[in-house]
């Protein structure tokens, strides 16, 4: 191999491969180099420890997409190398993840050069024969910001890149004497202090970002935070939303015709993973609801048959204890074969459930002014969507549509004035698994001209 070394019974390999690279906004070549220090030999049950390990390539503007405003952008992040390594015909992959970024510049034109290093898992052969140490995909997981980071929001960028086919993506060997051939095994070393790689320390946080730091993320399986929590400038969106709650106890549903007004305040909080099957993104935002200057849904009105026979019209008020929180996680870079960005979208509220103005058969029933769940209700509704080229599928925050969830609705006291009706309604309403669905309009967002300034009302599906 070319620029190869030796050094005290040791091999520094330097090996440039040719990559196909793809990101949400486009698709390049590039060559990256590949340097690690290998051992020229090594015993059989001994480990064996890639050490200097460091990739370098240049980034395409192409891949990098739209850069934040401002002067001097620069990007830092995290690399992970999907590498092979073969022992008499049996191969074992090995992930080299957490290689560290250093913050780099950006050049509009010309993109930016990236070098990623780090500790990564030993491997120890059981038995004897070389073992051919081989590159494979190329993970990056990277983000943008402007030197003047309050004044600009960070840009998450996921890239992809695959070896060429037409060459040898071999990076080294080791020679493995003395022992019957078989094969190397498949697991890092546990007795070795790098047998697993390390968590890579990230720079030192400016104290916006520790502020941020203190907002929970969710736990991701077999992920990684590599940027953030860090506090962003949230954007203000308002829009509606309307649906239906089903009540298993009546096998019905109550209909809220009448849409809420939802008033957001949209990506205020950001944080990137690095996971096995590509980057994640994951956006914070929050909620309320406004009628009439309350956090509230519009009063819903409804008519049930209560066990079975008795007509009974009631009207619900369902008001939020605090904000919605709006959690969205969404994939940095698109799925290859639908071309689109998947996301996810959980928004969980804490309601309060009061029942008034009820009538029996037609007879008023007098519940007095404090008929109300014991305690309030959690509501966690899931929408799924895609944004890619052409219209947003499914649901997205910005642009609504489907709200699904089940929903646990309390037991119920302080009904009734002359009589205690605390029993009645909690026989005939509470209980848990009632399904609701609520269909969110497409959202006005501060300037932003579509759909503003009265955004359409949704109508309520089933």
């Amino acid at each position: 191999m070319p620029g190869t070394s030796v050094a005290g019974g040791t091999l520094v390999t330097e090996t440039r491969l040719g990559y196909s690279c793809t990101s949400a906004s486009g698709e390049h070549e590039a060559d990256v180099t590949v340097s690690v220090e290998l051992p020229l030999t090594s015993p059989v049950d001994t480990a064996v420890r890639p050490e200097q390990v460091q990739l370098g390539l240049t980034l395409a503007p192409e891949l990098l997409g739209e850069l934040p405003e401002g002067a001097a952008p620069k990007l830092s992040g995290v690399a992970r190398l999907e590498t092979a390594v073969t022992q008499n015909g049996v191969t074992t992959d090995m992930s080299w993840e957490e290689l560290e970024i250093a913050e780099s510049p950006v050049t509009p034109d010309q993109g930016a050069a990236v070098e990623a290093t780090g500790a990564v898992p030993t491997v120890t052969a059981r038995s004897s024969g070389a073992m051919v140490f081989a590159a494979g995909k190329l993970h990056l997981d990277l983000v943008l910001r402007a030197e003047e980071k309050e004044q600009t929001d960070p840009a998450v960028v996921s890239i992809s890149c695959v070896v060429d086919a037409d060459q040898s993506a071999e990076v080294g060997t080791v020679e493995v004497p003395g022992a019957p051939v078989g094969s190397v095994t498949g697991t890092p070393d546990p007795g070795s202090d790098r047998a697993v790689s390390p968590q890579i320390a990230p720079r030192s946080p400016d104290p916006k970002e520790q502020a941020a730091s203190e907002v929970e993320v969710p736990d991701l399986p077999g992920c990684t935070v590599f940027y953030g929590p860090v506090a962003l400038p949230a954007v203000g969106a308002h829009g509606y939303m309307a649906g239906y709650a089903n009540v298993n106890k009546q096998k019905a549903a109550l209909k809220f015709s009448d849409p809420a007004h939802l008033r957001l305040q949209l990506n205020s909080m950001l944080a990137a993973f690095s996971c096995p099957d590509g980057g994640l993104t994951w956006i914070h935002s929050e909620g309320t609801m406004d009628y009439k200057g309350k956090p509230q849904m519009p009063p819903a009105r409804s008519t049930f048959l209560t066990f079975g026979f008795m007509p009974t019209t009631a009207t619900v008020e369902m008001s939020l204890t605090g904000p919605i929180n709006i959690e969205t996680i969404y994939k940095s870079a698109p799925d290859p074969v639908t071309h689109r960005i998947p996301e996810t979208t959980t928004s969980t509220a804490h309601v309060n459930i009061r029942l008034y103005d009820v009538k029996v058969n037609g007879t008023p029933l007098d519940v007095g002014p404090d008929c109300r769940a014991v305690r309030p209700m959690t509501l966690v509704l899931t929408g799924k969507g895609s944004t890619g080229a052409g219209p947003a599928e499914g649901y997205t925050v910005k642009f609504g549509g489907a709200l699904t969830g089940n929903s646990d609705v309390p037991p119920f006291s302080g009904c009734g004035v002359t009589e205690d009706l605390d029993k009645i309604f909690t026989a005939s309403v509470s209980g848990n698994g009632n399904f609701t669905k609520m269909m969110q309009s497409p959202l006005c967002v501060d300037n932003v001209p579509a759909n503003c300034p009265d955004p359409p009302r949704p109508k309520p599906e089933r």
